[in-house]
């Protein structure tokens, strides 16, 4: 019998040494995929009695045929803040979503980090001020006039009405400075439209009317949903403020893209539709990243999504992205390809683009990502 326990006791040393090499060989190549996960040894008979009970652990499977190493992704610490696409998505490091949630990529989305005065993420936007934050509970329930005035404590914060700060931003006018508004206005909802359209930062927070999240995510300003991107040359040059954030064409930010000509440094420039073509075709084919967004020519959406240039072989137009073609031959075709779904200027396709869009909790282009978790709403005034 003590023979038998001293077999028993090597054998089971032997497995367990086995697995602590991750079931490697002597000169460390690694295990064939097909080897089991958990090998039996057969039964054996010790003084007379059978073992069936000694396993060998295995590091492998079977069914494993996925190689341990199957290229770099983009979801450590290390591949987060090495300032590389490791994975080749076109999104570095934090900007990257495999990296969010990690140390060096803090995120502020929950109720707690959203409330508690702190820029938690480093981005330079507060709490409700945080596109993380938009669609949560403690940004979205007291943030309308009506909520702000019905005697309720719609999000749950311990404050009631104009006690909340939240009532205490742009567009709402039935509170003033922490206490209901006297007088009250006769027209509320006029009275709220005119606030997030006379070009002034009302609640001192760096963002004018509908480039403020008080306005374009409030159901009652209509006028800032469904509004257009200031981009491009023509929205560029018509005189008007297209997205109502208190700047006008070349003044806007959204007009210093790749591919817009019309603007330089800020001020406009004359051009002929001929010329304009011209110059937007020469800027979005010269290898150069003019507008230092880290995207260069037709990698950037300002010349694939440009209507003046055709020096981008893409699916960009009404016409490219309803043939049934994969035009641009990168695996997606029409709506599907974000030169399409993501582009101001194409009709054919459900569009999640605008700030209405990009606040209302809904996925509306059906590609599994809702308001500003959507790439293509990270240029609107919800999501900026």
């Amino acid at each position: 019998m003590f023979k038998a326990r001293v077999l028993l006791t090597l054998l089971l040393a032997s497995s367990f040494a086995l697995a602590a090499c991750g079931g490697r060989d002597d000169d460390s190549k690694p295990t064939p995929d097909a080897t089991a996960d958990v090998t039996t040894t057969p039964d054996a008979t010790i003084d007379g009695t059978t073992n069936t009970d000694v396993t060998t652990p295995n590091d492998l499977t079977s069914t494993d045929t996925t190689p341990d190493q199957t290229g770099a992704t983009e979801d450590t610490t290390a591949l987060c803040s090495d300032n590389i696409d490791n994975d080749s998505n076109g999104f570095t490091d934090c900007d990257d979503f495999g990296c969010r949630g990690l140390s060096v990529c803090p995120v502020e989305e929950s109720n707690q980090f959203c409330s508690d005065g702190l820029d938690n993420d480093a981005d330079g936007f507060v709490d409700c001020d945080d596109s993380q934050c938009q669609t949560l509970r403690v940004c979205t329930r007291e943030s309308t006039n009506a909520a702000c005035s019905d005697n309720t404590d719609n999000d749950g914060d311990q404050l009631v009405d104009c006690d909340d700060d939240q009532c205490d931003i742009e567009g709402i006018v039935v509170c003033d400075s922490g206490v209901a508004a006297n007088p009250m206005p006769t027209d509320i909802i006029a009275a709220a439209i005119a606030e997030c359209t006379d070009g002034v930062d009302n609640d001192t927070n760096n963002f004018t009317d509908c480039r403020d999240f008080a306005c374009s995510l409030n159901t009652e300003i209509t006028v800032c949903l469904d509004l257009p991107r200031e981009g491009g040359n023509v929205l560029c040059a018509d005189g008007i403020d297209n997205d109502l954030d208190g700047t006008i064409d070349c003044a806007d930010n959204g007009c210093g893209a790749e591919g817009t000509v019309i603007c330089a440094a800020g001020q406009p420039v004359t051009l002929t539709p001929t010329e304009r073509a011209a110059a937007a075709n020469a800027v979005c084919g010269d290898g150069v990243d003019n507008d230092t967004n880290t995207y260069i020519d037709c990698n950037d959406f300002g010349c694939s999504q440009n209507p003046d240039v055709n020096v981008c072989v893409g699916e960009n137009n009404d016409t490219l992205c309803s043939d049934g073609l994969d035009n641009d031959t990168n695996g997606h075709i029409d709506c599907e390809d974000f030169g399409c779904s993501k582009n101001p200027y194409v009709t054919v396709c459900d569009l999640e683009n605008t700030a209405a869009e990009c606040g209302d909790g809904i996925d509306n282009d059906g590609n599994g990502y809702a308001d500003c978790g959507d790439f293509s709403c990270d240029k609107t005034a919800a999501c900026e």
